[in-house]
């Protein structure tokens, strides 16, 4: 199942004098794969899996506290919304 997942993450800079904890949601579960027999034949772009990815999903922004003037506090991050599997888009996922 691939479902948007509560997740907490931990933000800090190290010109801050705090480390933020923010709860969001994040794409995760399984997608159905296969296992082609004929991987010589075909080219790489065939056998790339399908991974839990987002379909819809917005930016939200925090504020750090404690930041000096010249450091900018603002942190953006992705919210998920809805989930779906397909082929990971680089521009915005770590495909690891």
């Amino acid at each position: 199942f691939c479902i948007p997942t509560e997740y907490t993450m931990h933000i800090e800079r190290k010109e801050c004098a705090y480390c933020l904890t923010i709860n969001t949601t994040i794409c995760a579960g399984y997608c159905m794969t296969r296992d082609v027999n004929g991987k010589l034949f075909l080219p790489k772009y065939a056998l790339s899996q399908d991974v839990c990815t987002y379909r819809d999903f917005m930016y939200m922004t925090a504020e750090i506290p404690g930041c000096p003037r010249h450091v900018t506090p603002y942190f953006s991050y992705p919210v998920a919304i809805s989930c779906k599997c397909g082929k990971c888009n680089t521009d915005y996922s770590d495909c690891i």
